[in-house]
C-alpha cells in the first residue's frame, strides 16, 4: 500500500484538536472529526485511505471482531497497519476509545432507522 508524498505531507501535517466535536458519517457508518481531515486537498488514493481509516475505526467504535472488517477484512487490517506505521500521529488514532458522549452520540446515530416507509 502506498500513498503519494503530497498526501503523506498533508497527512503529516494534521494536529489533533481536542475541543472538536465529531459527526456521524452515514456512508461509512462512523463517527469523524473536522481535525481529521488534511486541509489540502487528497489525491483519489488518498481520500480512499482517509475514508478507509474511518471505517475500521468505526468497526473499533462498534466492537466488531477482525473478522468482521467489512467485505475484506483482510484489506482493512493491511490500511489500518499502514497507517498506524506511518502517521501514527493521526488525530483519529488518538479517538480508539470515545468518550461517554461520543459513546451516547455514535449510539443514538446507529439506533436511528436508515429508512421510513
Amino acid at each position: 500500500m502506498e500513498i503519494s508524498n503530497k498526501d503523506a505531507e498533508l497527512f503529516r501535517s494534521l494536529v489533533l484538536d481536542a475541543d472538536e466535536e465529531p459527526t456521524f458519517d452515514l456512508l461509512k457508518y462512523c463517527l469523524t472529526w473536522p481535525d481529521e481531515r488534511p486541509i489540502g486537498r487528497l489525491s483519489t488514493e488518498g481520500s480512499e485511505f482517509l475514508s478507509d481509516l474511518w471505517i475500521v475505526r468505526g468497526f473499533i467504535h462498534r466492537s466488531l471482531p477482525k473478522d468482521q472488517w467489512g467485505l475484506d477484512p483482510l484489506y482493512f487490517e493491511e490500511v489500518w497497519e499502514f497507517g498506524l506505521a506511518n502517521f501514527e500521529q493521526w488525530p483519529g488514532f488518538k479517538r480508539l476509545v470515545l468518550s461517554e458522549n461520543d459513546k451516547t452520540y455514535l449510539t443514538s446515530c446507529l439506533a436511528t432507522p436508515l429508512f421510513t416507509i
